[in-house]
């Protein structure tokens, strides 16, 4: 039967990627280390390190085994933590996920100015528009712009994200100006594509009462920044996050339209997994980066 001990050896060996990162930080030796991950291997009878000179990668066995013992091991600091005080100090390893526009307009400089004024904090940042599962891929904290229904999750709102039509002054020069939703049939419009198919819709307030307006153009993108060059431009009409376009609007690079009608708006949180209370550098990581959120407000409504 595998020893505990072992396994959460082997979490924080996937989580220092090394076994010398992990005898140094345990004081222990390289050798020790070595065995007892061969140990464990041989007492569960699988593979779960594929070891090279320059990095350990997890076999399925391995990755398996990680999501689960990573979970009890977090639990296990949470009951420590409860007794020792250790959760007073700042100090440690946070893996993060977000996104690109995000990341790019606050968190990028957020996260740097953060690790700046705690110098004992680790941070393993992945940027990426694709919804992770934070629990099985071993995130401590997610970034989301959407709309939330996991209740496995923890969630705190940082800011909300108000979205806006627009186009550039180039195109609104050669095409009449949409003064109504309907109007847009009559456009280009630069439509966002991300893993979804059928007709493209764009919601508006009219009377009081939502409707979803059927546009098209020539111009399909999963990627935002893709469509606000193209607006730049002046292909077409985009449908984009205000803080994307912020200083577009500013210095007359895009006008805003329709803005009677626009009332869509997303949440950005910061969120993790439920089966832990956040520790303390996790807590004051996600009231920074709510900080610097409200910072730049400006960007977002």
């Amino acid at each position: 039967m595998a020893k505990a001990d072992d396994i959460i050896l082997f979490v924080n060996v996937v989580d220092e990627g090394s076994f010398s990162k992990v005898a140094q930080k345990l004081n222990l030796t390289n050798s020790v280390v070595s065995k007892r991950i061969a140990r464990l291997e041989s007492d569960l009878n699988v593979q779960l390190l594929y070891r090279s000179t320059r990095k350990l990668n997890l076999t399925d066995a391995g990755r398996t085994l990680y999501n689960k013992a990573r979970i009890a091991n977090l639990a296990i600091q949470d009951a420590e933590d409860a007794v020792s005080g250790y959760s007073d100090e700042v100090r440690g390893k946070i893996r993060i996920t977000m996104p690109n526009v995000s990341a790019k307009l606050v968190l990028n400089r957020a996260i740097a100015e953060f690790c700046n004024l705690h110098e004992e904090v680790d941070v393993e940042l992945a940027i990426t528009n694709r919804v992770t599962n934070i629990i099985e891929e071993g995130y401590d904290l997610a970034i989301r712009t959407a709309h939330l229904e996991d209740s496995s999750l923890i969630a705190k709102r940082l800011i909300d994200s108000k979205w806006i039509v627009c186009a550039s002054p180039t195109y609104l020069k050669n095409k009449s100006r949409p003064n109504h939703p309907d109007d847009l049939t009559e456009h280009n419009c630069l439509i966002y594509k991300y893993d979804s198919t059928g007709p493209d819709f764009w919601p508006f307030h009219i009377e009081g009462e939502l409707h979803n307006v059927q546009i098209g153009g020539r111009i399909q993108s999963n990627n935002l920044d893709a469509l606000r060059q193209a607006a730049i431009a002046g292909v077409g009409v985009a449908f984009l996050p205000k803080a994307l376009v912020h200083e577009d609007i500013e210095d007359g690079a895009l006008s805003p339209l329709l803005a009677e009608y626009v009332t869509k708006t997303m949440g950005i949180y910061a969120v993790y997994p439920r089966s832990r209370q956040p520790d303390k550098k996790l807590k004051l990581l996600v009231n920074y980066l709510q900080e610097a959120f409200g910072n730049r407000s400006a960007y977002f409504y």
